[in-house]
């Protein structure tokens, strides 16, 4: 709860980064420019001359446009980059990939697996909280197989179409009966194997080929969209490859998983629950007017108010 009142005590100046840092982080660039340039605090001396006053110009550095706008373009690879993956073009991410952030999924890493753990409770597939190149070459390699056996073309979410990326999905494939295809795809389940083969950890090893297992069966069906393995082809699988990806690029740039305004949120919303747990009530200004306390009765007989958990949106409604 205390970081709400440092943040209701922060300077004009910081309240900016921290608006402008949110906005960088997921990819609205031009939102962030406009912002910068229509937010900019003047200062004006009496001839009408703008003046940068010292403390303003030693509090946004001498090199912010330069650092910002490297931000903004890293930010905007990274959100083209989820664009290719949740609109199903593995190739072209991988592209993207490999010419603007080559060591994301550069094999000849030294990383350990164990210092390449990111936490998050959105992933429920295979490895999915590692940023390991090794897991994230494969499932890219998964997801692009998975891709190839489609028969009934997914669209790409409208929020993430562009110019250059249409949103009206390919035309159809043919069912999965041609020799040539499932040739092909045959061909490419072989490359799987033998790259889950070339995993360093004998653990990874037996839990990839019990994924590849249930994947490869989409070639037992002529429409695997009708199938009882049909989730591998859904939008969400799509989604959980392209967090990870995003957050493999994150971590070998050194930058944060989350923006600070999320992370301050998640430390407000936990220092919240552990004193509603510890039974501490909080100050007045803290809570929304509207909001009242639950009383409940222990075993001794004692009355004890439960106040409800944290509530961003009636946080940022109240500020």
């Amino acid at each position: 709860m205390s970081s709400r009142l440092d943040m209701l005590q922060a300077t004009p100046i910081q309240l900016r980064s921290l608006i402008v840092d949110y906005l960088a982080h997921n990819g609205y660039s031009n939102t962030v420019r406009a912002f910068v340039r229509d937010s900019a605090i003047r200062h004006i001396d009496v001839d009408g001359d703008e003046v940068v006053q010292p403390q303003v110009a030693s509090a946004l550095g001498p090199n912010l446009s330069e650092s910002l706008e490297s931000s903004l373009k890293q930010a905007e690879l990274r959100k083209q980059i989820r664009t290719e993956v949740r609109c199903g073009r593995i190739d072209e991410a991988i592209m993207l990939l490999n010419k603007y952030f080559p060591e994301v999924l550069s094999l000849s890493s030294s990383l350990r697996f164990e210092d390449t753990l990111v936490s998050s409770s959105k992933m429920d597939y295979l490895a999915p909280n590692s940023v390991y190149p090794s897991h994230l070459v494969l499932n890219l390699r998964i997801q692009a197989f998975i891709e190839a056996c489609r028969t009934t073309p997914l669209a790409c979410p409208p929020d993430y179409t562009t110019t250059e990326s249409p949103s009206s999905p390919p035309s159809s494939k043919a069912p999965l009966d041609t020799i040539d295809q499932q040739t092909a795809l045959l061909n490419n389940a072989q490359k799987l194997y033998a790259v889950v083969k070339m995993l360093p950890s004998e653990e990874d090893i037996s839990r990839y080929m019990k994924e590849l297992e249930s994947v490869t069966g989409l070639l037992a069906y002529h429409v695997p969209e009708d199938s009882p393995v049909s989730e591998y082809l859904a939008q969400e699988r799509r989604e959980a490859v392209a967090d990870q990806i995003d957050y493999g690029i994150l971590y070998h740039v050194k930058r944060p998983v989350i923006s600070y305004l999320e992370l301050y949120a998640r430390y407000t919303s936990t220092i919240s629950d552990i004193l509603n747990k510890l039974g501490v009530k909080p100050p007045p200004g803290m809570i929304n007017p509207s909001t009242v306390a639950k009383t409940t009765t222990n075993s001794k007989g004692e009355v004890q108010e439960i106040w409800p958990s944290f509530n961003l949106q009636e946080f940022v409604s109240t500020s």
